[in-house]
């Protein structure tokens, strides 16, 4: 299959990073992951609290969860990408976390529903410009077999992120809450889920300042002595429309994937709160402790599987790992709604985030390794555009939507849950399989051109 031509011959003077300056870049930007998810998803442990002070419907509360952020995460995307794939990246992730740190800091002394729907946008605005940077250094920073691992490893820091906002924000709230609510001049009285926004945000402020001590890495596959300028979004569309069954295999099953995930992860506090009514730091500790324990397990594997399988021949060894990893998943989510034992729901649900995470960093390698370096980061701003998009702003919305309309009671909330697996996961799979058969041909043909 020929795509457009785009300028990219290696350029085989430039080694790679040391291994130090590799892993240290690694490790910095893994912790940038863990703030991205950490101020994104402590409003999941919040939601309750804020439905009963706000007076809202589970509906608007999935508006929160998911449209409020990923609308300008979305639209800010690929702009922000554009200016990834030609300027210092290092500076621009330093300059997103301290923007999204501040509007998560804002969410705390939001005074109203509108007000915090407002704060959840800046959220994503800050949140669009530092993905597509993130994987196009380390792509450069990292040889092609191991691009999997240290993604994989990146992405622990997403459920670092997701378990410390679970324990955080619950102890958080037990600490405030033992105290008076405060008024503060010009805002008013903040209540304790109010505070734990604002604990949650600090923290990222400061992590930009570390970010600016790393290395910028040389980019890699750009032809010598020419200065490189961003590649047009038409000839990025081109790219893509001329090999789509294979982008459309990743990107729109991972999509599906994330839809179906999403749902359940925004979800899962308030389920164990209708269910066993638990209390929120109970469920911030227990839910976040499983995340914690299981979830970098499963990326670690993840990431090493896909670097043995690389080694021994298997070219699209990552989107079988994504494919298995997925229909895994696909029988644990259906099921561990509906288990009536707290402690073998988080069992299951335990195994689910294991087999799941085995796919991710595999499946945001698979297509990094085969786009060219000048509109890597346009196509990761393309991608996550449409996780945002459909994953993260509907997959909340759908729950929302079964749990108000199809079956009319919020203690119905697991059945919702439940059916988002049984109608979604199948779907992904299909998506995924029709273009096994493609990939390996642009993965031989990334190999020919760029190296």
């Amino acid at each position: 299959m020929d795509g457009p031509t785009v300028e990219t011959r290696p350029a085989p003077v430039h080694p790679y990073p040391s291994a130090r300056s590799a892993y240290y870049t690694m490790f910095v930007l893994g912790v940038v992951v863990m703030f991205t998810i950490l101020d994104r998803q402590v409003l999941a442990l919040m939601i309750e609290p804020i439905k009963a002070d706000y007076h809202i419907s589970d509906t608007q509360a999935a508006l929160l969860l998911g449209a409020a952020f990923s609308l300008t995460y979305a639209i800010a995307g690929l702009p922000l990408a554009r200016i990834a794939d030609v300027s210092n990246r290092r500076n621009l992730i330093a300059l997103c976390i301290a923007f999204w740190s501040t509007a998560t800091m804002a969410c705390g002394i939001a005074q109203n529903y509108t007000h915090l729907f407002i704060a959840r946008l800046g959220i994503g605005i800050g949140e669009a410009g530092y993905a597509p940077a993130t994987w196009s250094m380390v792509t450069d920073s990292f040889p092609r077999e191991k691009v999997a691992f240290a993604t994989g490893t990146i992405a622990i820091g997403g459920h670092m992120g997701n378990g410390l906002a679970l324990i955080l924000g619950g102890s958080a709230l037990a600490l405030v809450a033992a105290f008076p609510m405060m008024e503060l001049p010009f805002i008013g009285q903040l209540r304790p889920w109010q505070w734990a926004f604002i604990i949650v945000g600090l923290p990222g402020l400061l992590w930009a300042l570390v970010v600016m001590t790393l290395k910028e890495p040389m980019r890699r596959g750009l032809v010598v002595g020419i200065k490189q300028k961003s590649i047009p979004a038409i000839e990025v569309a081109r790219w893509l429309a001329a090999d789509w069954r294979t982008y459309f295999a990743i990107i729109g099953g991972m999509c599906v994937k994330t839809l179906m995930s999403m749902g359940t992860s925004q979800w899962m506090p308030s389920l164990f709160r209708r269910e066993f009514d638990w209390s929120l730091t109970h469920i911030g500790l227990a839910q976040g402790s499983v995340v914690l324990a299981v979830g970098p397990l499963g990326l670690i594997l993840g990431g090493k599987l896909s670097e043995y399988l690389h080694r021994r021949g298997m070219i699209d060894a990552d989107m079988k790992i994504v494919f298995y990893a997925l229909m895994a998943s696909i029988g644990l989510s259906a099921t561990f709604p509906l288990v009536g034992n707290p402690y073998l729901m988080l069992a299951l649900y335990g195994c689910n985030i294991f087999v799941a995470s085995l796919g991710i960093g595999p499946g945001t390698a698979a297509f990094q390794v085969i786009t060219p370096n000048r509109m890597r980061a346009q196509v990761s701003a393309i991608y996550m555009f449409a996780m945002n998009v459909v994953g993260f702003a509907l997959g909340p919305l759908v729950v929302a939507l079964f749990t108000d309309f199809l079956f009319n009671d919020p203690k119905d909330l697991k059945y919702s849950l439940s059916l988002c697996a049984v109608l979604l996961g199948p779907l992904a799979l299909l998506v995924i399989a029709q273009g096994m058969k493609a990939y390996k041909r642009s993965y031989a043909r990334a190999i020919a051109e760029f190296g």
